[in-house]
């Protein structure tokens, strides 16, 4: 079962590793993307910042969606990572509403994006996408860590609007 699907454009680092698996109750890390399988260096990095007792799981978008569409994972508490919001609209866009909940973490800035909370960056593309997302029925938050302030879809759109 997906617990949550987190966006976070460095991944997995101490916050997802430690905080976010102790809050959510996860067994499982399906990290999703594409640029990872190739990269053996951000592999070993997310391999060593697993936490004991996680299973990692490092797949392309693809292998990741046929994880998720795969029976015999039902039973597991899984937290699935994507890079970016595109990724993540990818990943529920193929797993047929398995994901209900959208976790937006940290989000770097970059040109054309507006900065919406302390640790995240959105465009309008991305935006648009949430909103896509929202409307399909996923609950889409946005917080950095589970003791900071927790931002809801209505409040994300909120702040991208001022």
């Amino acid at each position: 079962m997906i617990k949550v699907l987190r966006v976070d454009d460095r991944m997995l680092h101490g916050q997802v590793a430690v905080a976010w698996t102790n809050f959510f109750k996860v067994d499982t890390i399906l990290i999703a993307n594409d640029d990872l399988i190739t990269d053996q260096t951000m592999q070993m990095a997310f391999k060593l910042a697993t936490p004991p007792g996680i299973t990692l799981s490092m797949k392309s978008l693809d292998g990741a969606v046929a994880v998720i569409n795969n029976p015999k994972h039902a039973a597991r508490s899984i937290m699935v990572i994507t890079r970016n919001i595109e990724d993540a609209e990818y990943v529920c866009q193929c797993t047929e509403n398995a994901v209900k909940n959208i976790l937006i973490g940290g989000l770097r800035s970059s040109a054309g994006k507006k900065q919406v909370d302390m640790n995240s960056y959105l465009d309008d593309s991305d935006m648009n996408l949430l909103t896509k997302l929202h409307d399909a029925g996923v609950s889409i938050t946005m917080q950095a860590d589970p003791t900071s302030k927790k931002l809801l879809y209505a409040d994300v759109l909120r702040l991208f609007n001022k």
